[in-house]
C-alpha cells in the first residue's frame, strides 16, 4: 500500500465501526464510512464554503457548503474535523457539535458528524487553501445556498448537512460517537 493512502474507517448502516479499508480500494457506493462536516462561519454570519478543484474525485469543480472529510482509521469524528480545517483552510478553532445524521446518494453513504466553529482573520489570520482540494472561498448566506438562485453545483452530501442544521433534524446526543 502507497505510504500516503488514507485508511478509511468502515460502519455497519448503524455507525459501528467495522473495520477499515485503503481509500483506493474503497467502494463509496456501497460501503457506509465516516465524514466530519464543519460549517464555518465569518464574523458577518456567513458561511465559508468552497469551489473543489477540478480533480477532485468526488463532485470535482463543485462547490462544498461545509469543511471536512472522510474520518480516517485511528481517528475520532474531533480529530478528523479538527485535521481537515488545518489541512483545507489552514486555521483551527473551538468546533461545537450539531450531532450525527445519515446520508446517501449516488456514489455515497455516509455517517456524518456536524460541527460549527467562527473565522475570524484577526484572531486566526488568513486563510491558507489546501490547493490540491480547495480552488476558492466564497462566502454566502444559509438563505442564498438554499435558495440557489444562480445553480450553483453543491457537493450533495453537504447540502444535506445544511439542511439538517437548518431544519434542526440533529441535535448533540449523549451517545455520540466522539
Amino acid at each position: 500500500m502507497p505510504e500516503n493512502d488514507e485508511v478509511i474507517i468502515l460502519v455497519d448502516k448503524h455507525n459501528t465501526i467495522i473495520g477499515d479499508v485503503p481509500r483506493r480500494l474503497m467502494n463509496f457506493g456501497r460501503d457506509h464510512h465516516r465524514v466530519t462536516y464543519i460549517l464555518v462561519f465569518d464574523i458577518k454570519g456567513n458561511l465559508l464554503i468552497q469551489k473543489r478543484t477540478d480533480d477532485k474525485a468526488f463532485c470535482p469543480g463543485y462547490y462544498g457548503i461545509t469543511t471536512g472529510g472522510v474520518v480516517e482509521r485511528g481517528e475520532t469524528y474531533i480529530d478528523s474535523a479538527h485535521r481537515e480545517l488545518q489541512e483545507e483552510l489552514g486555521f483551527d478553532a473551538p468546533l461545537e457539535s450539531q450531532g450525527v445524521f445519515l446520508t446517501e446518494g449516488e456514489g455515497f453513504k455516509i455517517w456524518g458528524k456536524i460541527y460549527t466553529c467562527y473565522y475570524d482573520p484577526a484572531i486566526q489570520g488568513e486563510l491558507t487553501l489546501q490547493p490540491k482540494e480547495v480552488a476558492s472561498i466564497h462566502e454566502m448566506s444559509i438563505e442564498s445556498i438554499l435558495e440557489n438562485a444562480h445553480d450553483l453545483a453543491f457537493t450533495p452530501d453537504s447540502l444535506d448537512a445544511l439542511r439538517h442544521y437548518t431544519n434542526k433534524l440533529t441535535q448533540p446526543q449523549p451517545n455520540d460517537p466522539l
